[in-house]
């Protein structure tokens, strides 16, 4: 190639554009550096989505096939197959037809599948399982859910705590080996225990499947079924310290209940041993929950409230195969009860009335029967004897109370659940503990006057009874650890610069002190 102005053959190129340009005259060559680049069916310049020639492969459609592939094998692994169009439709309208790839596609296809569940109510699908099967946080899911339910507007169905507590049973592995008798009866008062929880608000604002998998450990401990809670929460996959509070709590509302029942041993029922006496009061529940209210004269509405000691003794005589296997037991324990009328009970004996003295030693001998397990051989030649012949006496287990048949033991709405009496009708947890919070920090704003005013006046008196609060106060802190806590300072702070006490009493300490103290809302 020659130069085309001196006709030299010395040939540079520039560093900067590349070009070449003759080192005898600087002729600048043209075209040299020219490159041909691939053409495609469009202009020049290789088409988007394409790779080399004769193959097409879209972006868009890939990217679709693909989502549509992962809905499909995630809704197949939560046993939602039928529910896959219903759920690609959701996302088409949210993503705008583009759907999507990435670590948070699987998070909202997950989302989807909790709402289709929540909005139809029909089946349960606790958000845990969710979260299991789609490999992403609790946190994520819960997040994603809710802005799914805010972008379309949809309106969810009240959880149906009785079907997923039914299906963790069902599920379970520890109870494989339980005999179907038994295990239908855990499942009867779990349902039972789950609508009492939710009468009580212990499930309102919170996680269900830990209130699930404290009944289920309580109520398998009721029947003898030797599950630890540790094994059941790794089951569920759940915080076993948040388990192990909603066990708690569930304790403590039994106890109440066994207060508030008015029960004789009541007193001796604590949270430690509410378990063995929870096979009289889940039977003592359940009657409670089956009575009607009879509606009396005019607008008088008259509630059965209360146990009959009638109906109880006439329900006893009438079953007198617990009592005894002899053939006329019946008459040896029918002769000493007799009902004279429908407003009084009274006790006979042959026509005669049965002396205390009488009436005390049937109660002794009654005791020591049920102490020994049988009731003893009475003698043979005393026809006054309550106890003719042999006779065994059976004990009424605890499981005779329970009967399974409450409408409580099955699925009900809130409205239906409040309207039942169980015993006790409590107030939420965090309403209580609010109203702790809210006296507690009544005192402490006592106290810090108190100090205020022993720095600011030390000359004045101090009445007997305020005195008397603050070293209350005082020993009561001694014994958590110190006598002031950063609380207690920060209140006398708030106190200081004039904060009102029911502002302080909300306990939002960080907006008062920018507002009052700090002076953040100053420009």
């Amino acid at each position: 190639m020659r130069c085309k102005g001196c006709n030299g053959s010395n040939f540079q190129r520039d560093e900067v554009s590349g070009n070449s340009f003759c080192g005898g005259c600087g002729t600048l060559q043209g075209y040299d550096n020219y490159d041909e680049a691939p053409r495609s069916d469009i202009g020049t310049y290789i088409k988007v989505g394409t790779t080399g020639k004769g193959f097409v492969l879209a972006y868009k459609e890939k990217k679709i096939f693909e989502a549509n592939n992962l809905i499909e094998a995630i809704t197949e692994r939560l046993n939602l197959g039928y529910k896959a169009e219903e759920i690609k439709s959701m996302i088409n309208k949210i993503t705008d037809g583009e759907f999507g790839q990435g670590e948070w596609f699987p998070i909202l296809i997950g989302a989807c599948c909790y709402a289709v569940v929540r909005k139809e109510g029909k089946c349960v699908l606790p958000m845990e399982e969710i979260a299991v099967a789609v490999g992403c946080d609790l946190h994520q899911l819960g997040s994603m859910a809710k802005r799914v339910v805010e972008h379309l507007e949809l309106e969810l169905r009240e959880i149906d705590l009785v079907g997923l507590f039914t299906k963790t049973t069902s599920n379970s592995p520890r109870l494989s080996v339980v005999e179907s008798e038994k295990r239908e009866r855990i499942t009867k008062q779990g349902a039972f225990l789950m609508n009492c929880s939710l009468k009580w608000f212990l499930s309102t604002g919170r996680r269900p499947m830990p209130l699930v998998v404290a009944v289920l450990a309580f109520v398998c401990q009721v029947n003898g079924v030797k599950v630890k809670i540790d094994d059941l929460a790794k089951d569920a996959k759940v915080s076993l310290t948040t388990c192990k509070t909603r066990y708690k709590e569930l304790s403590e509302k039994l106890v109440k209940v066994a207060q508030e029942m008015g029960l004789a041993w009541a007193e001796d029922v604590t949270v430690k041993n509410v378990v063995k006496h929870s096979g009289n009061l889940l039977g003592l529940m359940e009657n409670k929950s089956m009575r009607k209210i009879i509606q009396g004269k005019g607008d008088e509405v008259v509630r059965s409230d209360g146990f009959c000691l009638k109906d109880i003794v006439r329900d006893c005589l009438r079953k007198e195969a617990m009592y005894c296997d002899d053939d006329d037991g019946q008459d040896n324990l029918s002769r000493y009860f007799d009902f004279g009328g429908e407003s009084e009970l009274t006790l006979c004996n042959n026509d005669d009335n049965v002396s205390l003295q009488q009436l005390t030693t049937m109660n002794k001998e009654f005791e020591d029967g049920v102490c020994s397990g049988t009731l003893g051989k009475r003698s043979q030649d005393n026809n006054n004897s309550l106890w003719q012949g042999r006779s065994v006496f059976q004990m009424v287990s605890s499981e005779d109370w329970w009967k399974g048949k409450s409408k409580l033991s099955q699925r009900l709405s809130l409205k239906e659940v409040l309207e039942k009496d169980v015993g006790l009708d409590a107030l939420p947890p965090s309403y209580i503990k609010g109203c702790v919070a809210v006296e507690r920090r009544r005192e402490k704003i006592k106290a810090a006057k108190l100090r205020i005013n022993a720095i600011q006046h030390p000359s004045d008196i101090v009445s007997g009874k305020e005195l008397s609060l603050e070293l209350k106060h005082i020993k009561k802190k001694r014994k958590i650890g110190s006598e002031i806590n950063w609380e207690d300072l920060v209140i006398q702070t708030l106190v200081l610069h004039g904060v009102s006490d029911e502002e302080i009493e909300k306990g939002h300490y960080e907006a008062l002190q920018d507002l009052h103290v700090f002076n953040s809302g100053e420009a």
